[in-house]
């Protein structure tokens, strides 16, 4: 069975114009094209693509990456990906401690540093 674009996009709950987007960058074709309507049609086997698309998007790898290792991925991309996941959750905890660090030195609503306090473990960014 083949959906016209509106249809498969409530049937996978990606947008029409989400849709139209992926085909357009050679990511998610159609299965048919209308030549004389330009309707797409969609099949039932593409909504776990679709699927996968939105898996990949939200363990945060980018269309490029996705378009990229699509018929090659293997256990080393999702290691790396991983990695670079901890490697973010690294930066936002130095961002945490900074902030902790800059609240505790909060005096009459102005942050004034004092060295004598500060955490040895804040890497002040040179300006």
């Amino acid at each position: 069975m083949l959906y016209k674009i509106g249809d498969f996009s409530k049937k996978c709950g990606v947008s029409v114009k989400t849709l139209r987007y992926y085909d357009e960058i050679n990511l998610f074709k159609p299965v048919d094209i209308d030549l004389f309507t330009g309707y797409r049609y969609y099949s039932e086997n593409q909504l776990d693509d679709i699927k996968v698309i939105l898996m990949l998007k939200d363990a945060s790898f980018s269309l490029e990456e996705i378009k990229k290792y699509w018929n090659n991925f293997d256990d080393n991309i999702m290691l790396n990906k991983k990695k670079e996941l901890f490697k973010e959750i690294e930066n936002m905890q130095d961002k945490i401690r900074e902030i902790d660090y800059l609240r505790s030195n909060i005096i009459k609503g102005k942050i004034i540093l004092n060295n004598k306090n500060k955490d040895n473990n804040i890497k002040i960014k040179k300006l």
